[in-house]
């Protein structure tokens, strides 16, 4: 069995989900919306399941500046609530400095959370060796 990993792009309205397995590259999954974090936990509860997640990446939206923002402490906070509810799950997380951008430059326009998802899960791979 592959070691598939969840890459997720939280946002306050909608959160973009990646899949990949170590080895390989990432894949969009698809755009939920963010009903609040119990809703948000059962969704990726069903696809750990029915994809057989290994661990999760999320990615962590940096200032420039290095301060603190309140975009990074909601995301930190759902990172945090997360490890706390998936015990059998890794949780990391990576920078995501202007991922949403880089697809928005490319002329994507629909979707572009999953997009985002997909962008922070490369970073990861690249960062772990696949």
């Amino acid at each position: 069995m592959k070691n598939k990993i969840l890459g997720i792009d939280y946002g306050d309205k909608r959160v973009g989900l990646a899949l990949a397995e170590m080895g390989s590259i990432a894949v969009p999954l698809k755009v939920v919306q963010n009903s609040g974090p119990e809703a948000l936990l059962e969704e990726i509860r069903e696809i750990i399941n029915s994809e057989e997640v290994k661990s999760i990446v999320i990615g962590l939206p940096h200032s420039f500046s290095g301060n603190t923002n309140e975009r990074l402490e909601t995301t930190q906070a759902f990172v945090d609530f997360l490890k706390g509810s998936l015990n059998d799950i890794g949780v990391s997380t990576v920078d995501e400095q202007l991922t949403s951008k880089l697809y928005e430059n490319m002329g994507v326009k629909k979707d572009i959370d999953k997009h985002s998802a997909t962008a922070i899960l490369e970073t990861y791979l690249t960062q772990n060796d696949r």
